[in-house]
């Protein structure tokens, strides 16, 4: 047994559960009345927006914006915690507290499920992707099932892999998402809730608006590429900034970003400190920023 809870346990992935997370669960679990109701809609309110950050930042789509998701009158009659992706299906998601061996399974939101991801809640502060137990698992039909039957975070990311390829294969893409499909993807709204990217460097933090940097390398010159992102209804405010790192922008410096059919260019013709661009996105928006100094260009690739 404890073999295999080290291997999971290697396998599984510690995420941080920043402030934002920890408020909104408060404002739900307040819904509640019964005191033990509202610390167990705590805990799994936790879990959903960690899973539900983890599978945007892997550039899966979710669903958990649904407003009657968070209106405690119309899930009055069931302990659900499901997360949905789009087109493949709902999992649900289960809190292990450190040290548990076993969990009572939710059996009444199995249907149509993909499965159980099953989320360790650490801390106010921690929480980790333990492991997976998918519907077709013969254990998932089993009132309580031990830790050790469960599959590690790596076979999760199997499992979904043919079902999405199964979907791309019927959806109809434009010029600019089979780009995507290749690049390495910066999800902006991760950074409203604190979650960032290797490479990207937060400098600045407020409640509306998230701002990071990063250097990028052109033509034998380090440029910094900085990007301030704020939500309003249902746009995303973006700001693009580029600078040099060692002075003024060089002449003939191109920053270009798409517009909606077209492409928008600054060019720096004379002496430069910054390029700065604003955009208002829809969410869920792809876009680019675009470097290049002649026949040199470089790429960033992001989803609002």
């Amino acid at each position: 047994m404890t073999d295999k809870l080290d291997v999971l346990r290697e396998l599984a992935i510690p995420l941080p559960i920043p402030v934002s997370f920890r408020r909104q669960a408060k404002v739900y679990a307040s819904q509640y009345f019964a005191q033990d109701a509202q610390e167990r809609t705590y805990f799994n309110t936790l879990a959903v927006l960690v899973v539900d950050a983890y599978f945007r930042m892997l550039g899966f789509e979710t669903n958990l914006a649904k407003l009657e998701r968070w209106n405690a009158a119309n899930r009055l009659w069931s302990e659900a915690n499901e997360i949905e992706l789009p087109g493949l299906g709902y999992l649900e998601c289960c809190v292990i507290q450190p040290g548990q061996l076993s969990i009572v399974l939710p059996q009444e939101s199995l249907s149509g499920n993909l499965g159980y991801l099953f989320v360790e809640i650490n801390s106010e502060n921690t929480a980790t992707l333990f492991g997976f137990l998918p519907a077709s698992h013969s254990n998932a039909t089993d009132t309580e099932v031990s830790l050790t039957d469960l599959l590690s975070m790596d076979d999760l990311i199997d499992y979904l892999a043919p079902q999405e390829d199964s979907l791309t294969e019927i959806v109809e893409t434009d010029d600019l998402t089979q780009e995507f499909t290749q690049k390495k993807i910066t999800y902006l709204r991760n950074w409203l809730n604190s979650i960032y990217e290797a490479g990207w460097e937060p400098s600045m933090r407020d409640l509306k608006t998230a701002t990071c940097k990063k250097n990028l390398e052109l033509a034998g010159q380090v440029f910094e590429i900085q990007l301030s992102v704020s939500e309003n209804d249902e746009v995303i405010l973006v700001r693009v900034i580029v600078r040099g790192t060692s002075g003024s922008l060089p002449k003939g410096l191109q920053v270009s970003v798409p517009d909606e059919t077209d492409i928008y260019t600054e060019t720096v013709n004379d002496v430069a400190d910054l390029i700065s661009i604003p955009l208002e996105l829809s969410k869920g928006e792809k876009f680019w920023v675009e470097l290049r100094i002649g026949q040199n260009f470089i790429r960033e690739y992001f989803v609002a």
